[in-house]
């Protein structure tokens, strides 16, 4: 029988990452090619067809390669033959580039992210298993219409909850709110569930200068002052607990809103959704009413990625307000 075919797309990262004495340590050097060459069982699997798109470790990405990646995803997804993608990604911010993918690309067929924690050139680099899962993956026909998903150890999760939990840990990725969404073994792939609260934006730029703000005990309100200075394009608070922040934060989000830059509130919890509560100001429902959108079951980082892509489309309040409702989830 003919194999699916399947694109493997690389970026680079630490599944890409060869030593260099020169610099005294491992940057990212090996194209995809290399990572295709490496794993002699990939053609019993799929046939494999390979697109360089950058080679740069992940916590040097910016948002202007990560969003040309939609376009070379869009591209390869042109050829009606082509059964799934695969990227191989540093995992730095493999999940933001992930998201930001399911968000933008539009398409049925599955989009696969991988990556690893060994390098290259290590003796037990995690990377050829993880490529080959992620092949397998791609190339399933129960993959489809489950949008960008993230696979590394074994298991797949959904982009859009998926978040990196540990530095050095072979499964270094969760679920935010949920578990893996499925499994992959050289027996096959099985999937659990179908992942919610999935967003598509149509969108031919994005706006990046949109800058995420932690609460911490005793926090004043200069990050705020310094972004409605800059005029940025929007603001991602990660408050306490609920959602709840001090007055300076407060009056921080009030200044920002007043100066017109769109603010999203949710919590710095690694899992959960702000709620309402309490009632002094500061608390999660005074920044609601003063204007902040609710990131819902979104982490911040998710939720600056799905700000940058929604003013990519709109400035509308209510139209912002509705696009994170339902990625949100509440």
């Amino acid at each position: 029988m003919k194999k699916p075919l399947v694109c493997v797309v690389g970026t680079g990262g630490t599944i890409a990452s060869k030593y260099d004495a020169k610099l005294g340590g491992h940057v990212s050097a090996a194209s995809a090619a290399d990572l295709v060459s490496a794993i002699p069982e990939l053609p019993e699997v799929a046939e494999v067809r390979i697109v360089e798109h950058s080679n740069i470790n992940s916590a040097l990405m910016d948002s202007g390669t990560a969003f040309g990646l939609r376009d070379t995803l869009r591209k390869v997804l042109q050829d009606p033959d082509v059964s799934g993608v695969v990227v191989t990604h540093g995992t730095a911010t493999l999940e933001e580039t992930a998201y930001l993918m399911d968000l933008t690309v539009g398409s049925e067929r599955p989009i696969v992210v991988t990556g690893a924690q060994r390098n290259a050139d290590e003796k037990d680099a995690d990377g050829p298993r993880n490529l080959l899962c992620a092949v397998r993956i791609a190339a399933s026909p129960s993959a489809r219409e489950r949008g960008v998903m993230v696979a590394l150890g074994s298991e797949i999760h959904s982009a859009v909850d998926a978040t990196k939990v540990n530095p050095e840990l072979l499964t270094c990725f969760g679920g935010r709110d949920g578990g893996p969404i499925g499994s992959v073994s050289s027996q096959g792939v099985t999937f659990f569930s179908t992942p919610g609260r999935r967003v598509h934006l149509e969108v031919d730029h994005i706006c990046p200068d949109v800058h995420v703000i932690r609460m911490v005990q005793g926090s004043s309100n200069l990050l705020f002052r310094a972004c409605v200075d800059a005029k940025v394009d929007g603001i991602v608070v990660e408050a306490t607990g609920g959602g709840n922040v001090n007055l300076p934060f407060y009056e921080g989000v009030c200044m920002a809103i007043d100066a017109g830059i769109p603010v999203i509130a949710g919590s710095r919890l690694p899992s959960g959704a702000p709620h309402p509560g309490k009632g002094y100001p500061g608390s999660w429902q005074s920044l609601v009413r003063k204007g902040a959108i609710s990131s819902g079951y979104l982490s911040g980082i998710k939720a600056r990625i799905l700000l940058m892509v929604a003013l990519g489309e709109t400035k509308d309040p209510g139209r912002l307000r509705e696009i994170f409702r339902i990625a949100g989830g509440c």
